[in-house]
């Protein structure tokens, strides 16, 4: 297949026939034209991840491990 940049090549002769690529909607793009995705997006079923759970739980982590070995040194 063929890529034209540009009217430059026009000089050029090749003996494949151009042919432009298809850029149009294909399989995997149906839901989203005829909304399916929105149907499952919001009725609540589709699994997401919690970032502000994840974000808590690793600035826990962090704290107990700047603070435990305070902790520890002060109470040895």
């Amino acid at each position: 297949m063929t890529v034209r940049i540009s009217d430059e090549d026009d000089d050029i002769v090749d003996d494949e026939e151009w042919e432009e690529p298809d850029l149009g909607p294909d399989e995997r793009d149906l839901d989203l034209l005829d909304g399916t995705w929105e149907q499952e997006y919001y009725s609540g079923r589709m699994n997401t991840r919690d970032w502000n759970g994840i974000i808590t739980g690793v600035a826990l982590v962090v704290l107990i491990a700047i603070l435990l070995p305070m902790f520890l040194v002060l109470f040895n």
